[in-house]
């Protein structure tokens, strides 16, 4: 067989019996049973129902679990084209889904009150870039007083320039005078990398400077130059329940600040989930008179669009 090498002549016959059995296992493989390839065809549309479909198909029919993942890898394959086909023609106000919540909040800190939490998200992907728009209001009144009022805006735009590495534009604006300032805004740019990048599980971090332009309530203004960090996790933990993590933080010469964001969905039926959420937010040096850390507790119904 090798120039040069004698083999005996039983391991030849063995080899050969051994290719032969391989030979007619494949060209004998069973087909699909109809009925379990109609399931399989069911399950097309959703990813996860397909990986569970499939699995039980390949223990209850082990003599067809070449065809089985033949057709699988088909399905994944023609799936992957679909998507890249629709992004590929999408226009510039197409493709976008989006939330809306609405509940109650508690806070803590510099202030210690209940009152109306109101959310908003849109997001889009296109093959390159990857667009998160949201908003968020807390609000209260006591005897006509406002007691609480803090509203929140941001834009976090992603440029995919490999598998795992991106370009990443953010910006944001937020009020809350309670803590000490009337309008803050943010820009800051900067390379992010997908630690983690699977269906159930993803993990991002980003870096870059920032810019800050502060008005605090007492009539100063601020404007420093900025170190941003970020993280973006999501957990898919089950078909109904889904966990994500979103922080920032911004270090300068002057104050550094934390947001962080950190929510728990649950699928109710439909369009309409449950949220429970906890927020964070820290500044290192707050104004006189106000304390470092405010924290947030929400409770929402999701409605998805």
């Amino acid at each position: 067989m090798f120039p040069g090498v004698d083999m005996p002549s039983n391991h030849l016959h063995l080899m050969a019996l051994a290719a032969g059995v391989a030979l007619a296992s494949a060209a004998h493989a069973d087909p699909i049973p109809p009925a379990v390839d109609a399931m399989i065809d069911a399950a097309a549309a959703n990813p996860d129902q397909l990986k569970v479909v499939a699995e039980i198909a390949r223990k209850t029919n082990p003599a067809s679990v070449a065809e089985i993942d033949a057709k699988v890898a088909a399905i994944n394959a023609a799936a992957a084209k679909a998507r890249e086909e629709k992004l590929a023609s999408q226009g510039m106000f197409e493709g976008w889904s989006g939330q809306g919540e609405a509940g109650g909040f508690i806070s803590s800190g510099n202030t210690e009150n209940r009152g109306l939490a109101v959310g908003i998200n849109f997001g889009k992907e296109t093959r390159r870039w990857k667009h998160s728009l949201r908003g968020i209001v807390d609000y209260q009144e006591d005897n006509g007083v406002t007691s609480r009022e803090r509203y929140f805006a941001g834009y976090e735009g992603n440029w995919k320039f490999n598998g795992h590495g991106y370009a990443v534009l953010a910006l944001s604006w937020e009020q809350d005078r309670f803590t000490g300032f009337s309008s803050r805004f943010t820009e800051s740019i900067g390379i992010g990398y997908r630690l983690v990048d699977t269906p159930r599980l993803s993990i991002a971090v980003d870096g870059g400077p920032a810019l800050r332009q502060t008005r605090f309530t007492n009539g100063l203004n601020e404007n420093t130059l900025a170190a941003r960090a970020g993280l973006n996790a999501k957990w898919v933990i089950s078909d109904r329940l889904t966990f994500t993590e979103t922080a920032t933080y911004y270090a300068d010469n002057v104050n550094n600040s934390l947001l962080s964001l950190s929510q728990l969905t649950a699928k109710l039926n439909g369009r309409l989930s449950a949220r429970f959420s906890f927020q964070l937010n820290n500044e290192s040096n707050p104004p006189p008179g106000r304390e470092n850390s405010d924290t947030v507790t929400r409770a929402t119904l999701v409605y998805n669009f």
